[in-house]
């Protein structure tokens, strides 16, 4: 009997012997980050500079996998389910905090499977038109708009949210077609299938300076250092529009204290870097880093905050 509880004890001490180890050894295989967006967004271009800083952090490879759908609920739950082991990572966005009121609603709960790590960036959205599109400005879309309800089309990466936003505060009811990432809208846009496209600026920065799509408008409060000649929607003096879309860091629910803070250290000198700073800031990135707790109380005021618009606003979402 008492070789059997000395066999026990040693293999209990062996075990927490054995999880020590490997913290300390982290990361001693290639880490997941996960995209919930088809290539070509702006959260997969984001993922990617961030994966290569990790990458030359780490000297360990970091994998970028794109599971899109379900306005990124897909992506999202595949972490949220993943083993907390510190080798799974999500490069969340404000969806996490919406989607639940605005739908598609997710089968997880992200503010009790998801582990919150750091803010990596703001980004407004810019409004776009096909170039044949009838109006030349964002006063003039908005007139046309109002006189035709639901005539004119907009695309985008299912930004549901932040579309009743435009229309809301616009006055308009814009017929929304949204599609699993910012390439796909942004194509229809160009090719005419749709009038306009709303995406996050970096999405839109190569078209426009392409002359492919014909700016209108920004979302934020402030002009784009991308962009400076383009207006904000406020500046039309038709429309109190202003919003942004956040992206951030997120970790399996369980993940290891210890890789959680590292992590967040990680991301705070990936922002602060003066090279990725300066080149992610001219694609219209404006980047900003958090605590962990900083980001789990994003999730909960976002939340609650598109819980009353969409209240007040139930006309405007198909659910």
């Amino acid at each position: 009997m008492r070789m059997r509880f000395w066999g026990i004890a040693a293999l209990l001490v062996a075990s927490l012997a054995t999880g020590h180890v490997a913290a300390q050894d982290w990361p001693a295989k290639p880490i997941r980050l996960v995209v919930p967006y088809a290539p070509g967004g702006t959260n997969d271009r984001l993922a990617r500079e961030y994966a290569e800083f990790l990458r030359k952090r780490l000297a360990q490879a970091v994998v970028v996998e794109n599971r899109p759908g379900a306005s990124t609920n897909i992506g999202s739950e595949l972490v949220a389910k993943a083993e907390p082991d510190g080798y799974t990572f999500l490069i969340g966005i404000d969806g996490l905090a919406t989607n639940r009121f605005t739908g598609p609603v997710p089968t997880f709960d992200p503010q009790k499977e998801l582990a919150p790590v750091s803010l990596l960036t703001r980004v407004p959205c810019l409004i776009a038109a096909n170039n044949n599109f009838a109006a030349s400005n964002i006063a003039e879309m908005i007139t046309l708009a109002r006189s035709n309800p639901e005539r004119y089309s907009i695309s985008s990466a299912s930004l549901v949210l932040q579309v009743g936003l435009l229309n809301s505060g616009s006055k308009i009811r814009l017929n929304h077609v949204p599609y699993k990432g910012g390439a796909q809208a942004s194509g229809d846009a160009m090719g005419g299938q749709v009038d306009m496209v709303i995406a996050n600026v970096p999405v839109l920065a190569p078209f426009v300076r392409g002359n492919k799509l014909r700016p209108l408008a920004v979302s934020s409060a402030m002009r784009s250092a991308a962009f400076p000649d383009v207006p904000t929607l406020k500046e039309s003096g038709m429309s109190d529009a202003v919003f942004s879309n956040w992206y951030g860091v997120f970790a399996p629910a369980g993940t290891p204290e210890r890789i959680i803070s590292r992590m967040a250290t990680l991301s705070r000198q990936f922002v602060e870097d003066p090279a990725i700073n300066k080149q992610l800031t001219s694609e219209g990135y404006q980047l900003e880093a958090s605590t962990p707790a900083e980001l789990g109380a994003l999730l909960v005021t976002e939340g609650a905050s598109a819980n009353r618009f969409v209240a007040a606003n139930q006309a405007l979402f198909k659910r």
